[in-house]
């Protein structure tokens, strides 16, 4: 199976006194075998220099594949124990409130014209123990485990593993894979549960463990991402800006205010960037 390197969100980091300060850093990209133009992907942990998300200037059109009508799929991947008991029915209602959310609002502008929507197609459950490594064609070929030669093409493929890579310095990263031939958008979701560097907090005293607080964070950087740059790889990029940010990685680990889906539930999302207004924002 090909793959392409994944974009990573950083962790962050706990800075002098307790406070956090948000960043986002990226390593070179020369490590996971990128174009120089382009940063190291993903969503990784918080630094411990304020990010600047002005940085790179609007996103750009690379003419990549986007997806204004998206599927998503989750997969949850080793010991159930692993989770909070609320993370899989959790993660279930937050895919199922986006469809028809002011949250998509955002993401309308790099849709080229068309209509935003997405389906939550629901869960498969596999309990085999993940590995530590993973790259994409990893997810790749757990998605053809499970869901065989039916891929869809409009899909994201997330894939919740119960361990956290050893060492690793981020807290999930999105990409694609060929699967059965498919160009197939997939998302690597560790566990991040008790992971300092991946807890947004708790602003807005909402319900919900912190594990599951800290997937749905993670995750809507990975969903808006996915949709906005569907295959992130070079000659395929869709939305990124001069420095190889998407609308995700400009704005993380900023909040503004609870986030309420269309099926009601409430959650603490990060902000995305807007072309609009040349910054972040929230579209609760």
């Amino acid at each position: 199976m090909n793959h392409r390197p994944p974009r990573r969100l950083q962790l962050k980091a706990i800075a002098a006194g307790g406070a956090l300060a948000a960043v986002v850093a990226f390593a070179p990209a020369a490590a996971f075998g990128q174009h120089a133009a382009h940063a190291t992907p993903g969503l990784h942990m918080r630094g411990a220099h304020r990010h600047s998300a002005g940085t790179g200037g609007n996103l750009i059109d690379n003419g990549g594949k986007v997806l204004p009508t998206s599927h998503t799929y989750a997969i949850f991947w080793g010991n159930p124990s692993a989770w909070s008991p609320d993370v899989e029915s959790g993660l279930g209602t937050f895919f199922g409130g986006l469809n028809g959310s002011s949250f998509l609002n955002t993401g309308t502008q790099y849709m080229r014209g068309a209509r935003i929507g997405s389906v939550y197609e629901g869960a498969k459950v596999d309990t085999s123990a993940p590995p530590r490594k993973v790259q994409p064609s990893t997810l790749g070929a757990e998605v053809a485990k499970l869901f065989g030669t039916s891929i869809d093409p409009s899909g994201i493929y997330f894939v919740f593993t119960s361990n956290f890579p050893k060492g690793g310095n981020f807290c999930a990263w999105h990409s694609f894979t060929s699967v059965h031939g498919v160009a197939t958008a997939v998302a690597y979701m560790p566990n991040t549960s008790g992971i300092a560097g991946c807890d947004p907090g708790n602003l807005y005293g909402l319900s919900g463990s912190e594990g599951l607080r800290s997937l749905a964070n993670v995750t809507s950087h990975e969903f808006m991402e996915a949709i906005t740059d569907a295959l992130p790889g070079t000659g395929t990029f869709a939305w990124i800006d001069a420095s190889g940010s998407e609308i995700g990685d400009k704005c993380a680990w900023i909040f503004a205010s609870p986030v309420t889906l269309k099926n009601g539930s409430q959650w603490q999302l990060q902000e995305e960037w807007s072309n609009v207004v040349s910054g972040c924002v929230q579209t609760t």
